[in-house]
């Protein structure tokens, strides 16, 4: 089978990691891969990308370009495409103009990766019949999308996946050195972009509330700018929390740092599944997070995790107290979650996806 992905992002965050897992997996069973990326994506230069598919750029300039939308045409006739995958919202838009402004022929489905309401004007592109499935990571995104769509069986549910032998791979970055952190302090760490769903505003808040009763913790930002780094920066010098709250930036392969963490706190106020759970999960790093989204379908409460209600910065800080001070706990809780985390393994979610794929051919 030969399978056309476009992605849109001129950024590296899960969205694209999940692309380059599929094509990994897709390559190992056998078919050809083609993707479709902006010029210059940090997603080309991805190993998983370059030994397992031929990587096409284009110039995005804007998120409704014709010009895109007429490569997509001329790439499947060129390279015999039997079907397309788009990845994020404005690959989804090109795929539909394609259809619409130059008669494109060949099947297709689109991703769906967050849990954000569907806008009125995208009403149009998602009840376009023949981009034929709607692909969500999760149930929640599932529930929210077929809500929208006039035909509410073209909306599946494939979650996400990791690549649970990418944890055999240690950092050779330590985070207590580099960022001067106690020996007898535990280190409490969020891994992804500081982005308003994120919600760093309440982790700032969770380790203020936690500072009150115990000082032995230093609090990790760990993630480049999602577009609001400047106010949380400013938010944790308001707070005078610059000794406890250390924003490190971005660094490449964060997933090596988990094993160096003692709790993950993940307060996402919306969240399509959450896959950097399953990271710690997978590293036997108990998390506390929130029941935003689909995290739910990945955390089950007092089980594989501790959740809260979104915003509760003092529900937050009781739960990471609880496992700071509770060593039988952390174990029962990480033993159950490494073994849920197998199912979310990233052959399982490309074998399910090719299942649509051969469905919708």
């Amino acid at each position: 089978m030969n399978i056309l992905h476009i992605s849109s992002a001129h950024s590296w965050r899960g969205g694209e990691q999940q692309i380059a897992y599929l094509i990994d997996e897709l390559s190992s069973m056998g078919h050809a891969n083609f993707l479709m990326h902006p010029n210059l994506a940090p997603i080309a230069n991805h190993n998983l990308i370059k030994g397992n598919c031929t990587a096409i750029s284009y110039q995005k300039r804007f998120s409704i370009n014709p010009l895109v939308s007429l490569k997509i045409k001329t790439i499947v006739a060129k390279f015999k495409i039997d079907i397309i995958h788009a990845h994020d919202s404005h690959a989804h838009t090109f795929l539909y103009l394609s259809y619409r402004l130059f008669n494109l022929n060949c099947p297709s489905v689109v991703s769906r990766r967050v849990d954000f309401p569907i806008s009125s004007s995208s009403l149009t592109k998602y009840n376009f019949t023949q981009i034929r499935k709607i692909i969500c990571v999760s149930h929640k995104i599932n529930e929210i999308v077929s809500a929208n769509l006039e035909d509410n069986t073209r909306s599946v549910t494939v979650h996400s996946g990791v690549d649970l032998d990418k944890f055999n791979t240690l950092s050779s970055i330590s985070l207590r050195k580099r960022f001067s952190i106690p020996i007898n302090h535990k280190i409490i760490a969020n891994i992804s972009a500081i982005a308003d769903h994120k919600d760093y505003e309440t982790f700032v808040d969770t380790a203020a509330q936690l500072l009150k009763i115990r000082s032995d913790t230093t609090f990790l930002i760990i993630g480049g700018d999602g577009g609001d780094q400047e106010m949380i920066d400013k938010k944790v010098k308001d707070m005078n929390l610059t000794n406890h709250i250390k924003m490190t930036g971005y660094i490449e392969d964060a997933y090596t740092l988990f094993d160096q963490l003692d709790i993950f706190l993940f307060p996402s106020k919306m969240e399509g599944l959450g896959t950097s759970i399953l990271d710690a999960q997978s590293c036997n790093i108990p998390v506390v997070s929130t029941y935003a989204g689909g995290i739910p379908e990945l955390i089950t409460h007092d089980k594989t995790g501790l959740l809260s209600e979104i915003g509760d910065s003092k529900d937050l800080a009781y739960n990471v107290n609880l496992l700071l001070n509770d060593n039988k706990l952390v174990n029962r809780i990480t033993t159950a979650a490494k073994l849920n985390v197998k199912q979310f393994s990233k052959k399982n979610t490309a074998e399910k996806t090719l299942a649509i794929y051969n469905d919708v051919i």
